[in-house]
């Protein structure tokens, strides 16, 4: 893909991650904060082949 179109669909993305709440914090990873009062963090998703996942409880 050309790097012009593969950044204007990573924008998108953003875009939308944005949109319903979640903030990107770097290419491919988002944060949502649903209670900032919360004592917990809830880690969601599905890691694409070969990614590090970091768990956090």
């Amino acid at each position: 893909m050309h790097s012009i179109e593969a950044d204007f669909w990573a924008e998108l993305a953003e875009i939308h991650a944005e949109s319903i709440g979640w903030i990107p914090l770097e290419e491919g990873v988002y944060l949502h904060v649903s209670d900032e009062n919360s004592t917990e963090v809830l880690v969601v998703g599905v890691p694409q082949a070969g990614a590090a996942v970091l768990l956090v409880g």
